[in-house]
């Protein structure tokens, strides 16, 4: 079997196919024939080797976490899954494959006539906004919620649901980005630059930027006794507001995420644009993380076959 993975640190071009053997299959696994995965940032800071302390790993490294694909194999324990469906899955690494072995409950079935570039980016972002919004801090119909970075993958997420939960949004993100951001259906729109001279205020702010920059601008716009939070930054602390860090755990609902995100996509309450596709291939993960590494338009990077 082929992967694409690395055996030192370094830029895109450290990148190169690798064979490996066919993942093991356990009793509550099912096998992919992997059709595509889609890039995320850490990717690109696991090449980089800025995990190499707090997630050490033996070399070969094989990145990945979002994918999707037919089954071709499934364990034992699976009864909810069959060899030739079509799924969308969130593996803890190895995406970057043509197989990769997912727990059934890491898995959810793809809405017929659904074109695979659509979801294979959605499982990474797409069950941190859910296990932050619905599990965390459970958000009420009704509640006001802002979002910086709303144009990111995450930002977009947490857009897209809070709206379908009723709540009133407000996403902040570059002027560039207005309109995507408004076809996300924010009930208002406010450039980063003008965040600061705005006197919205929000039951909860959700700082989304990539890296949890500008943390105090975020802070000043939090209702009395509302609550912040920053992904991955640890958050100051401020008086009458909660603050808290959310960052991806194992305990994360990765199915019922997954679920409830397909059904919203279904009744096109979801979008997930590609920002840009590249081949199957080790010159095509090249040139996706060369992409990642730079600024670019909304929407996921992804390598299709």
């Amino acid at each position: 079997m082929q992967s694409f993975g690395f055996n030192h640190f370094g830029d895109a071009t450290v990148f190169e196919t690798i064979e490996q053997p066919t993942p093991t299959l356990s009793p509550i696994r099912v096998l992919l024939d992997v059709a595509g995965f889609a890039l995320n940032p850490y990717d690109a800071a696991l090449r980089r080797g800025e995990h190499a302390v707090d997630r050490p790993l033996a070399f070969p490294i094989v990145p990945g976490t979002d994918v999707i694909g037919t089954i071709r194999a499934v364990g034992e324990q699976v009864t909810d899954y069959e060899v030739g469906d079509l799924v969308v899955g969130h593996s803890n690494l190895g995406a970057y494959a043509e197989q990769v072995a997912l727990s059934h409950n890491k898995i959810a079935k793809v809405p017929a006539n659904t074109p695979l570039s659509a979801l294979v980016g959605l499982p990474s972002v797409g069950i941190t906004a859910y296990n932050l919004l619905l599990v965390k801090l459970q958000l009420q119909t009704g509640q006001s919620l802002l979002v910086e970075g709303a144009a990111g993958g995450v930002g977009s997420m947490l857009v897209q649901i809070a709206k379908a939960q009723g709540a009133y949004v407000t996403g902040v993100a570059s002027a560039t980005n207005a309109e995507y951001v408004q076809q996300l259906g924010v009930d208002q729109f406010i450039s980063t630059i003008d965040l600061a001279a705005s006197n919205v205020h929000a039951d909860i702010v959700i700082n989304a930027v990539s890296g949890g920059r500008d943390q105090a601008q975020g802070l000043a716009h939090v209702a009395e006794n509302g609550r912040y939070v920053s992904l991955n930054a640890v958050p100051p602390t401020s008086d009458n507001i909660e603050t808290l860090t959310f960052q991806p755990e194992k305990g994360f609902r990765d199915r019922p995420a997954l679920t409830y995100l397909l059904e919203l996509y279904t009744h096109q309450q979801l979008q997930l644009p590609v920002a840009a596709k590249f081949t199957f291939d080790v010159a095509g993960v090249r040139a996706a993380h060369q992409l990642l590494q730079q600024h670019h338009q909304p929407g996921k990077i992804i390598v299709m076959k």
